[in-house]
């Protein structure tokens, strides 16, 4: 059985309620201080955590519409870039056949200057060798009267001429023949014209070697040219137009 002693129990009672006392007046209300603190302190934590977090979201959603916008702008600058590629792409070639068509067109031209210069140089070759074999075959096989026989037919072939023009004024009629014309020959032609063109006009004639064959007749500013240089130079003016150089 226990022993139950009044005043030890009584003193118990007493030290615990001085104990309480001293630990409710001097540790529960620091106690309380300091749990209050830290449950403000977590509180600000747990708001400072917040608001990091929201900013951190801001700052996600910002550096997500900065990438999109620099996704977009680097779409606009490859667009324009293809586009600007293609573009200088179709200017270039554009150029290198502008270019190519004024080489092509260069070349024809220095072509066709080089086929005329040629065609030009060989001209007075071929009339000249022309003229020298002309020549010579008239001299060895074309009888004299042959030749009085062709200079009739020249003049006989400008009657309609002579006569369809009006030479009332004509004061002077020169005729330029090759050398050595038989001098009955050139009677005959002043006789024919004298019968053809009215008026009294004096009558010249002139030998130029370089005629060889026909003759050239000046009828005041007229001229009828007859003459082997003439018919030659007629020859190839048509194959000019017929080469078309």
């Amino acid at each position: 059985m226990f022993n139950f002693n009044v005043l030890t129990i009584f003193s118990s009672i007493v030290n615990l309620l001085v104990l309480a006392w001293i630990i409710k007046r001097y540790f529960i209300g620091s106690l309380l201080r300091i749990m209050e603190e830290r449950k403000r302190k977590i509180e600000e934590a747990i708001k400072t955590a917040e608001e990091k977090l929201k900013e951190a979201e801001e700052l996600r959603k910002r550096r997500e519409e900065r990438l999109a916008m620099a996704r977009d702008e680097a779409a606009k600058i490859v667009d324009e870039a293809v586009k600007n590629a293609d573009k200088l792409r179709q200017e270039i070639i554009s150029k290198a056949e502008e270019e190519a068509e004024k080489i092509i067109l260069k070349a024809h031209d220095i072509a066709k200057a080089e086929r005329k210069r040629a065609l030009e140089t060989s001209r007075e070759e071929i009339i000249n060798l022309s003229k020298i074999i002309i020549k010579q075959f008239f001299a060895k096989y074309l009888p004299p009267s042959s030749e009085e026989e062709f200079l009739s037919y020249l003049v006989d072939s400008f009657d309609k001429f002579i006569m369809a023009t009006s030479f009332n004024s004509l004061k002077e009629v020169k005729l330029v023949v090759p050398n050595n014309v038989n001098s009955n020959i050139i009677n005959k032609i002043e006789k024919k014209l004298r019968n053809i063109i009215p008026g009294n006009w004096n009558f010249e004639c002139e030998e130029d070697p370089s005629i060889v064959l026909g003759f050239k007749l000046f009828l005041g500013e007229y001229l009828l040219d007859h003459s082997l240089d003439y018919h030659l130079n007629q020859i190839y003016q048509h194959i000019r137009e017929t080469e078309n150089i």
